[in-house]
């Protein structure tokens, strides 16, 4: 059986990274200024200086139980909207939709590389020229990783820290015999076309309402039920 996996920030909240929302980072911060493409090529140096800040942070957080839970899983594909790296210390390997916070990317030789929690260099160790940014998917910038939301070949699919608010998880989870949702709060479907009367969980077969590191033996059994 294959497991497809699409985590969001509720995965990782509960290892102590702020949200973005709801009380989160966008509470102390002006998105328009700090995380956009137009911040970027407006002032680059006070987008630089964001995620410095937030990859800085991220040394001290570790994986939760769900972390490590969703890594051990066989056979899987793990989709996450998280630019930490809490699943990969997890012994995970997941596919980052938004970027990856310790990563950086070189505008002229496009190269990508790793620099784990420190701030961001000047110059391209590749190709010498000026020209780098956080290799994360800016507001307003398209997230060519998305190909893969409606492509992964599965028996299950499993939500878990996510929304529904950007990416529309109840119409994936349409097109999969079995799925899973994993949420404490019960939320109402809404899209770009507007808001549903149907709750996101009745698109799913399953639904545990409950907090990801709270999820994981609920989570188990399940699977355990459908032979995984």
């Amino acid at each position: 059986m294959r497991c497809y996996i699409l985590s969001g920030a509720g995965l990782s909240a509960d290892s102590g990274i702020p949200t973005f929302r709801g009380g989160g980072l966008w509470d102390s911060y002006r998105i328009d200024e700090v995380a956009t493409h137009e911040a970027w090529l407006k002032n680059p140096v006070k987008v630089i200086a964001f995620f410095d800040a937030r990859r800085q942070e991220l040394a001290r957080f570790k994986p939760n139980r769900m972390h490590h839970f969703l890594a051990s899983l066989p056979n899987r594909v793990h989709l996450t909207q998280n630019v930490d790296d809490l699943c990969e210390r997890a012994g995970g390997n997941p596919i980052h939709l938004h970027g990856k916070l310790t990563q950086i990317r070189c505008e002229a030789c496009q190269k990508i590389f790793d620099i784990g929690y420190k701030p961001q260099p000047n110059v391209c160790p590749f190709c010498n020229i000026k020209a780098l940014r956080p290799n994360v998917v800016l507001f307003g910038e398209i997230a060519p990783n998305y190909r893969y939301l409606y492509t992964i070949e599965a028996d299950v699919f499993i939500a878990i820290g996510t929304s529904g608010a950007v990416i529309d998880i109840a119409d994936i989870a349409k097109s999969y015999p079995k799925s899973i949702l994993i949420d404490p709060q019960r939320r109402q479907r809404v899209t770009m076309f507007g808001e549903f009367d149907k709750y996101i969980d009745e698109y799913f077969s399953h639904y545990i309402p409950q907090r990801a590191i709270e999820a994981v033996e609920d989570l188990q059994k399940l699977l355990k039920e459908m032979d995984y």
